[in-house]
């Protein structure tokens, strides 16, 4: 198999075309010696003269006419593979794999899936709990994006401001409390549904849960995942959409993401206590990999989800 430097590909695509030098020259931005020495190239490698000059031009030999079509598909097919294609999603094939807990599966998901069933029938969406290996999993590809609240984020990483969740205290509906929202601090621990924290864990990665947003915590350096040892109050439950649930049917009280509350199940069974001057927030992110940064598959993935949250879209 002979050794051809691919540029001399197009100049012979080039000369197929215009059967001249001059012309060829001319569309290529070379000398016509440049050319001609190009040519004179190809002849040694390919064992043809290629072209032969006649009163008309240049006459492509049969072994050019043989291989000219070939050539000019494999010019096509290096330029697309080098080229971003878009991406369209009502032919597209393809499967997204997506972290996140009960407060993104609650929020986003069935409006995504609905969404995606409409205008990309072929693209389906493989969702994955929140755990100690998010990083290795970004890292490794077997994860595109994550959803939730993330503490620090290696530079490898990007991230994507989402929104601010209100962390909001929640009652049965018609409870006194409503009225005294300054008693919440001072209930007795009996009274207050903790949301439980999970243990850190060590390395990379970190998962706790946090006022009942699944928080993964990307850290770059060990620790960054927090502290779980306030034990504060006595009761507590594995999520935010549990202790909504336990509230509506009894007089506990617990501090919950304020949309988790307005979407929940019950939410009808539940009252929001009038929120503080000074609420507590926590940022909502996406996240993924820089090795991501160009496909314009999860770009377009990103801009469903924010249009599914009813956000505006930042491209």
């Amino acid at each position: 198999m002979p050794k051809i430097d691919l540029n001399l590909l197009r100049v012979f695509e080039t000369l197929y075309e215009t059967r001249s030098v001059t012309r060829s020259a001319d569309r290529l931005g070379l000398t016509q010696s440049a050319v001609s020495h190009a040519l004179g190239r190809l002849r040694e490698g390919i064992g043809d003269p290629l072209f032969m000059r006649q009163p008309g031009g240049l006459q492509p030999t049969a072994r050019a006419m043989e291989i000219a079509p070939g050539i000019r598909k494999g010019l096509e097919q290096l330029l697309e593979a080098l080229t971003f294609s878009p991406f369209d999603p009502a032919t597209a094939v393809r499967r997204f794999r997506i972290n996140t807990g009960v407060y993104f599966s609650t929020l986003l998901v069935p409006d995504l899936i609905a969404r995606l069933r409409e205008i990309a029938p072929k693209v389906t969406l493989a969702f994955q709990a929140p755990g100690a290996d998010l990083l290795s999993s970004l890292d490794h590809g077997t994860t595109d994006l994550a959803l939730g609240a993330f503490g620090k984020v290696p530079p490898r990483l990007m991230r994507e401001p989402l929104f601010r969740e209100e962390l909001v205290w929640i009652v049965r509906a018609g409870s006194p409390l409503l009225d005294q929202r300054e008693a919440m601090a001072n209930l007795p621990s009996d009274r207050r549904l903790r949301v439980a924290l999970g243990r850190p864990f060590p390395g990379h990665g970190g998962y706790s849960w946090d006022n009942g947003l699944e928080r993964l915590m990307v850290a770059s350096v060990p620790g960054d995942a927090g502290d779980s040892s306030d034990n504060s109050d006595t009761g507590s439950v594995h999520d935010a959409l549990t202790a909504i649930a336990t509230v509506a049917r009894t007089d506990l009280v617990a501090m919950v993401p304020r949309n988790l509350a307005l979407r929940s199940p019950v939410a009808a069974s539940i009252a929001i206590v009038p929120g503080e001057a000074r609420a507590s927030t926590i940022n909502m992110d996406m996240l993924w990999h820089k090795r991501l940064a160009n496909d314009n598959g999860l770009r377009w993935l990103r801009s469903m989800i924010r249009e599914c949250l009813g956000l505006s879209d930042s491209g």
